[in-house]
């Protein structure tokens, strides 16, 4: 009967979620963690949740929970990007590193370190073309409009080194 109930209040989460109710939904998520915290989709909803509220510890602490739960790279992304948001770079630069040596042939997370790395204070030039390299030459499996986004992005990256240097 509790998992039943569960589910019922996790859908209702879910509506709130996805009509951009970010702080009412993170408190029913946050309620329903003792009961539901064994499934890494609710883990992964739930930090997605707190990260839109800007609530980055928290979606974290779910998110590192999800890791031991789900080789999902996806919760390494969304946790790279939080710790990058706190300052934290170093642990986001090692979470996208371990996300890479996972599934090497996507593109994200090489895009996602372009973005790390253009950071003012972690700016690390060689490791910044080394990823931006990634992101413009790696084969995509389907070409989408998010991978030419992403590589229109990081040329406009390289071209403000490029300009800020002259």
């Amino acid at each position: 009967k509790g998992y039943y109930e569960g589910y019922k209040k996790w859908n209702t989460l879910k509506m709130l979620h996805h009509s951009k109710a970010y702080e009412a939904a993170s408190e029913g998520y946050e309620e329903l963690v003792p009961l539901m915290g064994h499934k890494p989709e609710f883990l992964f909803e739930a930090a997605q949740c707190l990260n839109r509220a800007e609530r980055y510890t928290e979606a974290n602490k779910l998110l590192y929970r999800a890791m031991k739960l789900s080789g999902d790279p996806m919760i390494r992304y969304i946790a790279a990007k939080n710790e990058q948001s706190m300052g934290n770079y170093q642990k986001a630069e090692n979470l996208l590193l371990h996300a890479i040596d996972m599934l090497p042939e996507r593109i994200y997370p090489y895009y996602l370190l372009t973005k790390l790395y253009s950071e003012p204070t972690f700016f690390q030039e060689d490791k910044f073309i080394k990823a931006a390299d990634a992101v413009l030459k790696k084969e995509p499996k389907v070409e989408s409009t998010a991978i030419r986004e992403m590589r229109t992005d990081v040329k406009n990256m390289l071209n403000n080194i490029r300009s800020d240097r002259n």
